[in-house]
């Protein structure tokens, strides 16, 4: 590939200038275990919550149904059990949500800072002096 950037070069009249390796970002992560364990407990209780309040929805859905149709007082009572179940459910999720992120934020990982690769790179001149600031000149 450089050859045919040489002979394009000479076709032109000017002279190849192979381009410069600029250093690439290096991003290197360290994982503590005691995050990743404290990180997978977390998506591990969620998900077992979500499914517990799908299940539930489901149940109560059909015990609803079963309450309207049998009319008895005990289907009822069941009904309104099954409703503060989800209810406490749904606030233990939201709970844990919360906690999560307050020790997050007490361990200087908000979620505003955190994966965030900034590139700030400005020249401000012209293209003949960048050309030269770029071979060393």
């Amino acid at each position: 590939m450089i050859a045919n950037n040489q002979i394009i070069s000479n076709v032109l009249g000017v002279t190849y200038t192979p381009p410069i390796d600029e250093p690439k970002n290096q991003v290197i992560v360290v994982q503590d275990e005691k995050n990743t364990k404290a990180e997978n407990d977390f998506e591990f209780a969620r998900r077992n919550l979500y499914e517990i309040i799908q299940s539930g929805q489901a149940a109560l859905d059909d015990m609803i149904s079963f309450a309207k149709q049998a009319q008895n007082p005990r289907a009822y009572e069941v009904v309104g059990t099954m409703i503060t179940n989800l209810v406490d459910a749904n606030q233990k999720l939201l709970h844990l949500s919360k906690q999560v992120k307050e020790i997050q934020k007490a361990e200087g990982k908000d979620e505003a800072t955190t994966n965030k690769t900034i590139n700030n790179n400005l020249f401000v001149g012209s293209t003949l002096e960048l050309q030269k600031l770029l071979k060393g000149d």
